[in-house]
């Protein structure tokens, strides 16, 4: 007993990102001001570079401290490094909060995640969390202690605070 709470108050103290409302959104594709869908400057369906461009920002970015609001390398939260990860890899606008960003793309199943679909969880009554899978079951995230980071999709801990995951460009 003692473990599992050591496990979720682990959990708690790992993550903070924001609050938005318990219900799985429908899904909205992301637009630019003229309309069109997003494009990308990498072929996003290679999914091998795409991990690769992931690890290159992981390693950019590695420890950076978690700072709400924050989108620079003295301090990100997680929405922010997704939000900066798209722009800076692979020139693709999307939403600055988790909020806007789990209405961004189209419902992927956990089962069928490839590297660049974001991850979602439940991190507290309406706390919600967001990451980015870069594939072998990994994903990274800003974390309240460790900063940027990145976690298993199988530690106990995610794995019931999973809530759904998206991709955000058409890939095929």
């Amino acid at each position: 007993m003692n473990r599992l709470a050591l496990i979720v108050l682990l959990g708690f103290y790992l993550t903070a990102c924001s609050s938005i409302p318990n219900s799985r959104p429908e899904t909205v594709v992301s637009k630019d001001k003229s309309g069109m869908a997003s494009q990308d400057k990498l072929e996003m369906a290679d999914h091998s570079q795409v991990r690769s461009q992931l690890l290159k920002q992981l390693s950019e970015w590695k420890g950076v401290p978690y700072r709400y609001g924050g989108l620079s390398k003295s301090g990100v939260d997680c929405s922010g490094f997704i939000y900066l990860t798209f722009a800076e890899e692979f020139g693709i606008r999307i939403p600055r909060t988790t909020q806007a960003q789990v209405l961004n793309g189209i419902v992927v199943e956990q089962a069928d995640l490839i590297p660049g679909d974001l991850v979602f969880f439940q991190t507290g009554i309406k706390q919600r969390h967001v990451g980015i899978y870069i594939g072998k079951n990994q994903f990274i995230h800003t974390s309240s202690s460790r900063g940027v980071m990145t976690s298993r999709l199988d530690n106990p801990y995610w794995q019931d605070a999973y809530w759904h995951s998206r991709r955000v460009v058409n890939l095929y």
